[in-house]
């Protein structure tokens, strides 16, 4: 099996469905089609953007290859066609939402070993690429943002991510290992959403206080 096919196809899976999801966002809030377009695109490449920021990658993935851009056009085109059959656009981005994750916890995880990084920052990157492209979106549209929510989201990205690193350290081919690993942080992102399980809160009840 050929890596540089296997994560080509990973990236435009990833893209596409995490457009799919910035334009339902848009479509939801009954924004206009160049601000649909727009909001496709930063969901897309957000999270990505801010990892080469962080790993000083310049200029950032999506300008070194453009095609970003045509991918994301198409999952912006795609929602909007398919939106009028969708029975709830609010639980297919949600869905979307858990496939883009899935899928770019382990982009960004490889993207950032590739620069050098330790193990544990790499998996750190990967959770940043997966979850911060949302949460740009759900802060434009004024959105309750996933990010933020006590369900697990952040968790099914680091959990990808710490998946893929672990199985490269047992020898695993990445060609193998990407595919495995974004399907365990989709699993797990797919329990959280069917079964509602959450993360425990830490924090103490609030009283009334002056």
């Amino acid at each position: 099996m050929d890596t540089q096919a296997v994560f080509a196809a990973l990236n435009i899976f990833g893209l596409f469905v995490f457009a799919v999801s910035g334009a339902l966002t848009a479509l939801r809030n009954d924004l206009d089609i160049l601000s649909v377009i727009m909001t496709a695109f930063i969901t897309g490449v957000g999270g990505g953007t801010i990892r080469d920021v962080l790993l000083g990658e310049f200029p950032v993935w999506w300008i070194r290859d453009t095609t970003a851009v045509t991918i994301c056009l198409a999952g912006a085109i795609a929602a909007m066609i398919a939106q009028p059959a969708l029975a709830s656009r609010l639980k297919a981005l949600i869905w979307a939402d858990a496939l883009g994750l899935a899928v770019f916890s382990i982009l960004g995880t490889q993207a950032a070993l590739a620069s050098g990084a330790p193990a544990f920052i790499a998996i750190f990157l990967g959770a940043v690429s997966a979850t911060f492209g949302g949460l740009i979106r759900d802060v434009l549209l004024n959105e309750p943002s996933l990010f933020m929510k006590q369900d697990i989201y952040v968790t099914a990205a680091l959990a990808g991510a710490a998946a893929y690193v672990g199985l490269l350290e047992l020898g695993v081919a990445s060609a193998i290992a990407a595919p495995v690993a974004a399907i365990a942080a989709f699993a797990i992102r797919s329990a959280a959403i069917i079964f509602n399980i959450s993360v425990p809160k830490v924090g103490r009840p609030r009283r009334n206080e002056l």
